[in-house]
């Protein structure tokens, strides 16, 4: 695939992360923070996967910090140091959804607004990095 075709497919994938940027935002401010905790760890990874796009690389799975571990270098050098925030989204994957994911609690009783405070930082940091790094003159090398 051409270098254009793939800025533009990445294109896609890091406006719907700042999609569900917005949505985590509308929910946080509804009182809905686990579904806000949920919707931040979906905008980071869909940005982290336009970077692997544009990378024509697979960015396949769920988890934020896998996403950065596997970058190749120099990539992965400039990412890297988002990795604290990548674990802490992380860990929102499942016990937002699921009612069987947290003892006696369903996920709608038990994400504060303190945590979900720190997703959007999370996933807002991690944006911000992607549109730093797509937004760059130098073209990234490809896998």
């Amino acid at each position: 695939m051409s270098q254009e075709k793939l800025r533009h497919e990445a294109s896609r994938w890091f406006r719907q992360g700042l999609d569900d940027l917005d949505a985590a935002q509308a929910l946080f401010r509804a009182g809905k923070f686990a579904r806000t905790c949920f919707y931040a760890q979906q905008a980071a990874e869909k940005g982290l996967k336009a970077v692997w796009v544009v990378l024509d690389g697979d960015p396949w799975g769920h988890s934020c910090t896998r996403l950065i571990r596997d970058l190749p270098a120099p990539t992965q050098d400039e990412f890297s140091p988002l990795t604290e925030l990548a674990l802490t989204l992380d860990k929102l994957y499942i016990p937002t959804r699921y009612p069987d994911a947290l003892a006696e609690l369903i996920p709608g009783e038990a994400f504060t607004a303190q945590e979900a405070q720190g997703a959007l930082a999370a996933s807002e940091r991690i944006l911000q990095q992607v549109e730093q790094w797509l937004d760059s003159p130098s073209p990234p090398e490809r896998l």
